[in-house]
């Protein structure tokens, strides 16, 4: 296992997660999704207030560990290509993330729009991630 993590584009890995995670930024501020996500969560800004900075660090280290887990099934299958690499993205994500997601969704009356608001940054960052995996 030592082996395989070492032989990873580590360099890749970091900047993978830093767009991963810029995109969430971008994706739940006013510019995207801000306005139909607290609407769906029924929240108002007073309700948000100031997060605890926390939160974005473990957001960050979880988005990492995705990250590498797309990362090891890239290089476990030999590619080597930018589109290949979002192809993979995207089918992990929303052959795995998004439907296991959408299950517990199910169960846990995640209102339909939610979901795909939610796990559809999930898609669209492991995309990328792959891309940016794929083409280095």
């Amino acid at each position: 296992m030592t082996e395989l993590l070492s032989s990873l584009n580590w360099i890749a890995v970091i900047i993978a997660t830093i767009i991963y995670f810029a995109l969430g930024a971008v994706w739940y501020s006013p510019l995207l999704f801000a306005k139909t996500w607290m609407k769906l969560r029924n929240l108002t800004e007073e309700d948000i207030g100031q997060p605890n900075p926390i939160i974005f660090l473990y957001s960050f280290i979880l988005q990492f560990i995705a990250v590498i887990s797309l990362a090891l099934f890239i290089h476990a299958m030999g590619i080597v290509t930018p589109v290949n690499g979002a192809i993979i993205g995207f089918g992990a994500s929303m052959g795995i993330l998004y439907s296991l997601s959408g299950t517990t969704g199910i169960f846990s009356d995640v209102p339909f729009k939610l979901h795909m608001l939610d796990n559809g940054y999930h898609v669209v960052g492991l995309t990328l991630s792959g891309l940016i995996l794929g083409w280095w």
